[in-house]
């Protein structure tokens, strides 16, 4: 009777370890063929890129393209363009500049790209000019509104700021607390 359980139990152990054996063989060409397909997926997904990168580049060159991809090469650009408008903030925050050419931050006192050599401008502070235009504007106002023999009145930051927004009302209640 030992000899009858220890032999069927072996033969079970020895099969059981062929189906795994073979199952595992499967598992390993499944695992095979699904990395060849990614592999697959992933240069089709590559070369749709360079279409995409070649049709752009023939836009960028005055090549004329239908109105779909018109549009989209065009929103492209919008969006490297905010991009770059991004880029240059964060250079800003860090007292550099980016170079027109090579796109690289430089410092912002430098006339000339030390990575490139091409000449570097410094741009004008966007939120002063917007700042003096408004000044400007808020001092021609007042002049305007002088008249002979007054004195003449003094800009606030009121006077500066858009007529077209909603001013606060403030009630009775408001003021005397």
């Amino acid at each position: 009777m030992r000899k009858g359980f220890f032999d069927g139990l072996s033969e079970t152990l020895t099969r059981t370890t062929k189906d795994l054996s073979k199952k595992a063989g499967q598992i390993y060409e499944t695992q095979k063929i699904q990395s060849k397909v990614s592999s697959e997926e992933h240069m089709v997904e590559k070369l749709k890129c360079d279409i995409g990168n070649l049709v752009f580049s023939r836009y960028s060159g005055g090549v004329q393209m239908d109105e779909e991809l018109q549009n989209l090469c065009q929103e492209i650009r919008q969006h490297m363009d905010a991009i770059a408008e991004y880029k240059d903030a964060a250079a800003d925050l860090k007292g550099r500049k980016i170079c027109p050419s090579c796109k690289r931050a430089v410092e912002k006192d430098v006339s000339f790209c030390p990575f490139c050599g091409t000449a570097c401008p410094n741009p004008e502070p966007k939120e002063e000019v917007a700042a003096e235009a408004t000044a400007e504007e808020a001092t021609e106002t007042v002049a305007e509104d002088d008249t002979p023999g007054e004195e003449p009145a003094a800009v606030t930051s009121e006077d500066v700021t858009d007529e077209s927004a909603p001013k606060a009302e403030t009630s009775s209640e408001d003021t005397q607390e």
